[in-house]
């Protein structure tokens, strides 16, 4: 499952970087499947969705979600141990999410404010822009909140409540492993229990019902070096069950269940996946699915809602392009962000080091410069 790093790593402190070719495979997979969701979200009302939209009984969109906290609880699993320098690990994160978020943002709004005549998609009260600073204003919009969403739905803002709690289950998974999990199952159920007659937000976006995802891979991570095959038998089994039941047992659950199946089933594929071509399509995508989710909205609210295209009169074959289409645009859009979020990054550091207030003038004057 992990990789042995090339040197130790003190507490505090993350491991050497290294890739883990299951989880960018996942990753990469989650990221297809989310994009391929927002483009069948136009053809729900006729049924002519691409491919499915009810993978064994659930939402497509909810087995990417699914697959994504899963990933991303193993990620850091992989990265960090306890006890954690908790300056270092939050303005990592800090800076691995909101400048790239806050480009994107401000480059889609200024679009589609020429675009559609200064009159863009997330208008709102400029009162509601503190929930688009701190990233959070698709979650909360789920609350009945009016903001200035546009770009990240609601997952980007349960990402970084995650991160705020993950040193918290990070030591729990490692310091009381039984305690924490029993913990976790009882916020779970109970959470199920409260929101059991439904509610006015959508149960998905509640942290404690999304913590059995997040924990699993933290804990397979820590405690399973490698994944046996024969888990592929149980996980189908679970994925035949699931599709049977469906519509008898809670959403959430049929979530939880069916996205760690075909996650342990994808672990144990991994190895007879990763060929040439494969690793480097796996790496590419992986590397840039922040961006990717970022911009794939934009991409896909031009083409399928302004475009002028008559796609309700495509056949299956064009269907099929014009996902091959979104996904070309997408990736080039979320490299062309990346790039500009280091460059706009690194220009920022340089304006604001040292002594920034002072005048340059009167810093490096000729004098200093030659020494007098």
């Amino acid at each position: 499952m992990t990789a042995a790093p090339s040197r130790a790593a003190s507490p505090g402190t993350s491991r050497p970087r290294r890739r883990v070719f299951s989880l960018d495979l996942i990753r990469a997979l989650a990221t297809l499947i989310i994009v391929l969701t927002h483009v069948n979200n136009p053809f729900l009302t006729d049924g002519r969705y691409l491919l499915t939209n009810q993978p064994f009984g659930v939402y497509v969109g909810d087995l990417g979600v699914s697959l994504f906290l899963i990933v991303s609880g193993a990620s850091l699993a992989t990265t960090y141990h306890g006890p954690l320098n908790l300056r270092v690990f939050f303005w990592k994160r800090f800076k691995g999410i909101y400048p790239m978020f806050w480009i994107a943002w401000l480059l889609g709004t200024l679009y589609f404010f020429v675009d559609m005549g200064g009159h863009p998609l997330n208008v709102a009260p400029a009162r509601s822009l503190i929930w688009t600073v701190l990233g959070v204003d698709g979650l909360v919009a789920n609350f009945g909140v009016h903001t200035a969403y546009l770009l990240g739905e609601w997952f980007l803002g349960f990402i970084i409540l995650f991160y705020l709690v993950f040193p918290l289950l990070l030591a729990g998974v490692e310091r009381w492993p039984k305690t924490t999990a029993a913990i976790i199952l009882g916020l779970y159920l109970a959470s199920l229990y409260v929101l059991r007659d439904g509610a006015s937000f959508p149960s998905s976006v509640i942290l404690t019902v999304r913590l059995p995802e997040l924990v699993f891979g933290m804990y397979l991570v820590r405690y399973v070096t490698k994944v046996p095959p024969v888990v592929v038998v149980p996980a189908l089994a679970m994925l035949v069950v699931t599709s049977v039941l469906v519509g008898t047992i809670p959403k959430d659950v049929a979530t939880t269940a069916v996205g760690i199946s075909v996650f342990l089933i994808l672990t144990v594929l991994a190895p007879w996946v990763q060929i040439g071509p494969v690793s480097e399509a796996v790496t590419l995508v992986s590397t840039y699915s922040y961006p990717v989710f970022l911009v794939h909205h934009v991409i896909i609210y031009k083409l399928f809602l302004y475009s002028g295209l008559d796609y309700g009169s495509f056949y299956p074959v064009q269907l099929v392009v014009m996902l091959g289409v979104v996904c070309v645009l997408t990736l080039a859009l979320a490299v062309a962000l990346d790039r500009l979020t280091s460059r706009v990054v690194a220009m920022t550091a340089r304006a604001f080091a040292g002594r920034w207030w002072r005048p340059q003038a009167l810093v490096t004057g000729p004098d200093q410069q030659e020494g007098r």
